[in-house]
């Protein structure tokens, strides 16, 4: 069969050394990417490593006395899969991007992961942003940079890695970088509704932003912005008068960590520590770490961009909410049922020392001397202080509906003034007093 294309000699050697490379070329391209790619030789370095240290810790794992049972089985089921391990391409795709707004996959990923298999040790080489910017959502490209689709060789996957904190901070040059990555940090959370603005307190290693305290901030701008310091000083020193409430004081932890959430500066729920006592500047516009940065290179514009804005929802909402004080209401309360419970049960124990102490010369004469015979009230306490509430509700009724009161005849003392009115006490017994009392006190409509 004669050859399709009428080509010279010179012309169909060049055409068969074309073909023979293009082949060539392919077969090279399908060993290293299926028969043994690159990042493959970098992740059975990384399993082999793994496995040697599952190997060393499960015979103290095995121990009876140290040892853990559960951890056993799941060491010893690692250890199965790491000596026959299924060697494949580990990738995030990440959220926010590309198809990602349609409800569709993502086309940007991050394969780091491919080769920096070993999460535990990327836990521990980020001990202060682990919590905050999880691998498996964000990835590693976000703030190392990097090229994170890339699987050929090191030094391709990466070109333009910023590796450590240094190299991270150093990018931040101008406010508008520090700006993009917090909308960039926004985009990849899977939690919706954040802004770049929630993210405000990081800096550019995804690190929490640091508070400088009020003290560097006043240095400045008691003389820059003398009435805005004079206006706004005074109007937030409320943790003495805080630390004085008695809520606070009878609370428990988790009771002040509401307290302190709202009147301190920087406060962390996590750490349950704070930088400053009372609300400060950095309360409002933010940790002053980015905001010092740039008013220490005389940068006040750019220095302005990355401090918080004020006077917005996001800045006074996280304490100026409706009902925020609802907590103290029902705490006071619980307080002062709880004193008059124990003032009550005190009272009528007879083995009480309080119970006489303050009987005086009056309350034997009105009879009240004869409380010291009762005996078990203090058992009957919670069935006594729904009764006096009963009680109550009926003569704020009767109140109410009250057409005329009687008056009691001058001269005579009311029974249960008679101990503050007279200097002296009165020589009449709780009998007498009753018997020269009015027989109504007062006359509802229904009566009259």
């Amino acid at each position: 069969m004669p050859f399709p294309i009428n080509l010279s000699l010179p012309w169909l050697i060049a055409f068969l050394i074309a073909s023979c490379t293009l082949v060539a070329v392919a077969a090279i391209w399908i060993f290293t990417e299926w028969g043994d790619p690159v990042w493959k030789r970098y992740q059975e370095k990384e399993l082999a490593v793994m496995l040697e240290g599952l190997e060393k810790e499960l015979p103290i794992l095995k121990d009876p006395k140290w040892g853990d049972p559960a951890k056993v089985k799941i060491a010893e089921a690692s250890i199965e899969y790491l000596k026959r391990p299924d060697y494949q391409i580990k990738q995030i795709i990440l959220k926010g991007q590309g198809n990602w707004a349609k409800g569709t996959s993502g086309t940007p990923v991050d394969r780091c992961m491919t080769c920096h298999i070993d999460e535990d040790k990327l836990d521990k080489l980020h001990p202060t942003t682990r919590d905050h910017f999880p691998f498996d959502v964000y990835g590693c490209t976000m703030c190392h940079e990097g090229q994170g689709r890339v699987l050929r060789t090191k030094e391709e996957a990466h070109m333009g890695l910023l590796r450590n904190r240094q190299e991270m901070m150093g990018r931040v040059q101008r406010p508008e970088e520090i700006l993009a990555l917090w909308d960039r940090m926004a985009k990849l959370s899977i939690q919706p509704g954040l802004k770049a603005f929630n993210f405000r307190d990081y800096n550019a290693a995804g690190e929490d932003l640091v508070y400088v305290g009020s003290f560097a901030c006043l240095k400045c701008h008691r003389k820059l912005n003398p009435r805005h310091v004079e206006r706004w000083e005074p109007k937030f020193k409320t943790w003495e008068r805080v630390t004085r409430s008695k809520d606070y004081i009878e609370g428990d932890n988790d009771y002040r960590k509401k307290c302190l959430k709202c009147h301190t500066t920087g406060y962390d729920e996590r750490t349950d520590k704070y930088s400053e006592e009372n609300v400060t500047c950095e309360s409002c516009h933010g940790p002053g770490e980015m905001f010092a940065k740039f008013m220490a290179e005389d940068k006040l514009a750019e220095a302005a961009l990355v401090t918080h804005d004020v006077f917005s929802y996001e800045v006074c909402g996280r304490c100026h909410v409706p009902y925020r004080h609802d907590m103290r209401e029902a705490m006071l309360v619980a307080q002062e049922d709880k004193e008059f419970s124990d003032w009550l049960a005190a009272a009528f124990d007879e083995e009480s020392d309080e119970l006489y102490a303050g009987i005086s010369g009056e309350a034997e004469a009105l009879g009240l001397d004869k409380l010291k015979g009762l005996k078990g009230v203090g058992d009957s306490l919670d069935a006594m202080l729904e009764d006096m509430r009963a009680l109550l509700l009926e003569q704020e009724g009767a109140v109410q509906t009250a057409g005329e009161v009687e008056p009691a005849e001058e001269g005579l003392p009311h029974p249960l003034r008679a101990g503050l009115e007279l200097p002296e006490p009165l020589d009449i017994s709780a009998e007498e007093a009753r018997a020269e009392a009015p027989e109504k006190l007062f006359i509802t409509k229904e009566a009259s």
